[in-house]
């Protein structure tokens, strides 16, 4: 915006004063026409005449207007044509063709009494400013002056309208010069007769929404500036705003205006070639605009979106022809008009709003006058803006953390899930009939594949890039979600973002994120929503809208379900404490469980899985022993799990003791989660709880919750009063609790910025090379390693289970070639193929076979590693006595190679296939000669060269059929766990004929997905 001054030469008073003709737009408006008569009969130009055109005003309008004016200087139209339709209707008039001015007023605005002359002189006495076509008055509220409303507005490169004015700023004196602006209000506009004649008239279409901007626009277009004068003054009603006319009834948002004006305009506007650059960028923007309105659940303001570009597809002939008049009269390129509009991409509100907090907080760090030392003065600015200074350091934090990540290399180490190449594989394992990792099986895909696949997507279609992102986005979620769980309960945002950092730097945190575990982080995302709103639910005041909150409450617990179903452990935790000591049992109950059916009903798949197993689908047997680890909330060693990390619980303890009404009830509540939290990971690791509530994580994700939700509650009561008070005990847990926060903070803030996580590029060990050089083909990896409550060395993974055998006892898993992959992000590995591995196992301890890699042939496994040391050493020699395992040198790993492998799908003349577990029949079989079947998930093929059988080693099911020699057969559960059936010399082919029952469940799935979507949507723009 540029800024002018008035000539007040003498010389300026010489001209003749130019004529101004009012043209006053009316419309259903007798509660405040008067006051618009009034300020037009009122003012002190000498030059003026005002002719007033209505559009089909019912209530009186007219009367006023005729007994005001007279019949001659009163249109009535009949119908509404809005701004565009009665300017040009009053234009047609005599005294319009006569006028050197027009000046637009609504006849919701009042103008100051001498705003028409100071209007003139913006127009006329400017020195060294020519050709002003357009002056626009600063324009206050109608009924609080002291309010601005209008100062001039610009748009993005987009044509999306844009003010300069925050809601209900004051006028200061902060606009009080002569502006250059892209456009100005039509409430109040002065427009010169060259201007008008040039430019041409309103865009009717617009219906009087947004129809200045496209004026103003081609107006400048012609080569006529647009200022906005703050020496003139107008209120305005803004009635249809407000709501006040009668019939007045908008029929879509005001971004669905906004939106087709700007796109309107842009067509009509700019030129050939800045469009050509223009436009395309627009689509991509609009696009990613789309889909982050619908994953916000904002889909009205997503559809009207939709709707503009609709409408102006519609009336494309009609904008084209508009277009030629607008560059016909062109006399400015578009690199002049620019600079009055905003940058391509303007900063929300939000960080507007922290430039200006930063600017004060500068200003009052300077200031030496304010009489307070430095260190007091930068406190001040802290403690006033503790969300914004939260937010930079946590920025900056990330930045710290996530610095090993940045890169185009794939991470691997510790616990990481492996992500596909191509994001088609999620989409593709979230359809298929059947699972095709490790033993497969019909287990269906969880519906988080689809949240990785979009993630991948949008990710440039780049996987590696996508699982960077997520788990660096993972902590920073848990905070917000902490904090505005804090926010809500306490109403203290300085609690409620120490809360959030002790969460994020809580060691379970910072362990989950080192050894990329993101299932557990999206855990430990989701609990403090729970938290936050189990709460609500059982408290005093019932929520709004109880329906829509409970399905919102399902919908989170199932995305975290999807990821892990173990999240129900937590969330048991949250509804047990609450039904114990909360207010509205009756209330509160019934919503955790709409909350807990709908989550059911939106991750049903992996919902039904664990419900049928769920041993398998809810237990972990990751955890150390050592309880001084679980007591600061850290189920194994890593960066941020050192003995410092013991400040959280130490921290709520003193919370807990200092936190008064009205917080001690939710303190203890959250007592008795952090107590029941740690006690239940400790039994969890010590084996004293049932297997499906063995989960020491899922428990310390659940005290970990608690116990920074008792800092935000001791935080926000434990100080109030406190200067008024004698020195007590009260002083002495606030100056104890301040010292646990401060070196609590500083220390694990300095554990994460030097911090060597186990995720990274080139994560896995060195001996990993033999096994990533082992020729083509799939196979398998049995992993083993003694029941110490660790992972795998990467890339196996967590454990599946125990064999145990006394003191040979050892924990195994089961994975692909390239180990535990996102492919199976909530679903366990169970069934009767890891049954019968499981007895395998047993049998070896116990001393029963030396043929263990003949056993091991029938799952494809070829190899069985551990880490070195890790074996107990009774199971070392009892794998050296096996007759078919060869051990391969590898520092680091210890590898023993399957010289007995078979294929994962085979055909062969000889090899025994019993229908049942037969151990001793495989031991004592010959060499087995086999050939290996082509393709995989849902269908085989091979050839057979004689008779035999062909087995396909995924757990067996029904739906499975072979083709061969023209007859179609039922497989049998060879082995009595892989899918197996008898075959004569000739074609082969293995495929599953119940996929339809996969596309019924995912059409299910995405209308259950799609409803509560809509239930749960956000309102619309107004």
């Amino acid at each position: 915006m540029a800024t002018t001054t008035f000539d007040r030469s003498p010389a300026a008073n010489d001209v003749r004063s130019p004529s101004v003709l009012v043209v006053l737009v009316t419309r259903d408006a007798v509660g405040w026409l008067r006051g618009c008569l009034e300020s037009l009969a009122a003012q002190t130009h000498p030059r003026l005449g005002v002719v007033a055109v209505d559009n089909g005003s019912t209530d009186g309008t007219l009367e006023i207007l005729r007994q005001a004016l007279g019949d001659a200087r009163v249109a009535a139209l009949g119908e509404n044509r809005g701004v565009a339709g009665a300017l040009t209707a009053a234009t047609q008039l005599p005294p319009a063709q006569a006028a050197d001015y027009l000046l637009l007023v609504h006849d919701d605005a009042a103008l100051a009494p001498d705003a028409v002359e100071r209007l003139l002189e913006g127009a006329e006495g400017i020195k060294g400013v020519e050709r002003v076509g357009i002056v626009g008055p600063k324009i206050v509220d109608w009924d609080e002056p002291r309010i601005l409303r209008e100062v001039g507005r610009s748009t993005d490169r987009f044509g999306h309208p844009y003010t300069p004015l925050q809601d209900g700023e004051l006028d200061q004196g902060q606009y009080d010069r002569v502006l250059e602006v892209l456009f100005v209000s039509s409430a109040v506009m002065l427009v010169s007769r060259e201007a008008w004649q040039r430019t041409g008239p309103f865009d009717e279409r617009f219906a009087g929404h947004h129809d200045d901007l496209d004026f103003c626009w081609r107006a400048r277009l012609a080569g006529f500036r647009v200022l906005m004068t703050p020496l003139a003054t107008a209120r305005h009603r803004d009635a249809t705003a407000r709501g006040e006319r009668g019939q007045e009834q908008r029929s879509r948002s005001t971004r669905y205006y906004a939106e087709r004006a700007a796109l309107a305009s842009m067509l009509k506007d700019y030129g050939i070639l800045t469009l050509l650059w223009l436009l395309p960028v627009y689509t991509v923007l609009g696009v990613a605009r789309i889909l982050y309105m619908a994953l916000s659940r904002r889909f009205e303001d997503a559809f009207d979106l939709l709707a503009a570009w609709a409408w102006n597809i519609l009336h494309l002939p009609g904008t084209l022809r508009r277009r030629i008049r607008a560059q016909s009269v062109r006399s400015v390129p578009d690199r002049k008009i620019r600079p009055f509009m905003a940058s391509t991409f303007r900063l929300p509100r939000w960080f507007e709003r922290a430039e200006e907090i930063l600017d004060e907080g500068l200003e009052e760090l300077e200031d030496e006058e304010l009489g307070r030392q430095l260190p007091r003065r930068a406190a001040g600015v802290a403690a006033g803006h503790p969300v914004l200074l939260g937010s930079i350091l946590a920025i900056g934090l990330g930045a710290l953390a996530v610095r090993h990540l940045v890169g185009p290399e794939v991470l691997s180490g510790g616990a990481l899930a492996s992500f596909p190449a191509d994001l088609r594989d999620f989409f593709g394992e979230l359809g298929s009939g059947v699972r095709t990792t490790v033993l497969g099986g019909v287990q269906p895909g969880s519906p988080a594949l689809a949240g990785l696949g979009a993630g991948s997507w949008v990710a440039f279609g780049s996987t590696s890039l996508a699982q960077k992102i997520l788990l660096g986005a993972m902590p920073a979620l848990a905070g917000v979600a902490m904090y505005r769980a804090m926010a809500r309960q306490t109403g203290s945002p300085a609690s409620a973002v120490v809360a959030a950092a002790v969460y994020v730097l809580s060691a379970i945190m910072l362990w989950a994120f080192s050894e990329g575990r993101l299932s557990l982080l999206v855990v430990l995302a989701i609990v403090p929503l729970a938290w936050d709103r189990i709460d609500a639910a059982f408290a005093r005041r019932a929520p709004e809208r109880p329906f829509r909150f409970g399905v919102g409450l399902g919908v989170a617990l199932s995305i975290g379900a999807a990821f892990a179903p173990a999240v129900v452990l937590p969330v048991g935790a949250f509804a047990v404490a609450n039904l114990i000591a909360g207010r509205r049992r009756g209330r509160g109950s019934a919503l955790v469980g709409l909350a807990v059916a709908v989550a059911a009903l939106l991750a049903f798949p992996v919902v039904l899985a664990a419900a049928g197993e769920p041993a398998a689908a809810l237990t972990s047997s990751i955890g150390t022993t050592d309880v001084w680890f679980l007591l600061r909330l850290a189920p194994g060693s890593g960066p941020g799990t050192w003995a410092v990390a013991a400040f959280l619980p130490l921290a709520a303890i003193v919370c807990f003791a200092g936190a008064g009404d009205p917080q001690r009830g939710r303190a203890w509540r959250a007592l008795f989660v952090a107590v029941a939290g740690t006690v239940l990971a400790w039994a969890s690791v010590a084996g004293h709880l049932p297997v499906a509530l063995t989960d020491a994580p899922a428990w310390l994700a659940a005290a970990a919750v608690a116990e920074s939700a008792l800092v935000a509650y001791g935080l926000s009561t434990f100080a109030r009063g406190l200067g008024r008070q004698a020195f007590g005990a009260r002083q002495l847990g606030v100056a104890v609790l301040t010292i646990l926060l401060s070196v609590g903070i500083a220390a694990q803030v300095l554990q994460v910025t030097f911090a060597e996580w186990a995720i990274r590029p080139g994560g896995l060990p060195p001996a990993w090379s033999v096994i990533a050089s082992s020729s083509g083909g799939e196979f398998r990896i049995l992993w083993v390693g003694a029941p110490n409550g660790e992972r795998f060395p990467a890339p196996g993974g967590d454990p599946i289970a125990l064999a145990e055998a006394g003191e040979l006892t050892v924990r195994f898993g089961l994975t692909d070639r390239d180990g535990v992959t996102a492919l199976d992000e909530g679903r366990a590995r169970s069934g009767p193929g890891y049954e019968e591995l499981h007895g395998i196992l047993e049998t070896l301890l116990a001393g029963g076979t030396r043929h263990l890699g003949a056993l091991l042939g029938p799952f494809g496994v070829r190899y069985l590693i551990a880490e070195e040391g890790d074996l107990p050493a009774g199971v070392a020699d009892r794998l050296s006595e096996q007759l078919d395992l060869d051990r391969v040198p590898a520092g680091g790993l210890t590898i023993f190679r399957n010289a007995a492998v078979l294929p994962t799908a085979f055909v062969s003349a000889n090899a025994p296939v019993p229908d049942r577990s037969d151990l001793g029949a495989i031991e004592a079989s010959p060499d087995v000669l086999a050939r290996a079947l082509e393709g995989g998930g849902e269908t085989f093929t091979g050839t057979a060269d004689a008779a035999g059988h062909v087995v396909v080693s995924e757990q067996f099911d029904a739906g499975w059929r072979v083709d061969n020699a023209g007859d179609v057969l039922a497989p049998f559960a060879g082995y009595g766990w892989a899918v197996a059936a008898p075959v004569q010399p000739g074609e082969v082919i293995v495929r599953y004929t119940r996929q339809w029952l996969r596309t019924a469940e995912l059409a299910l799935l995405a209308v259950v997905w799609a409803i509560a979507l809509w239930v749960t949507r956000k309102q619309g723009s107004a």
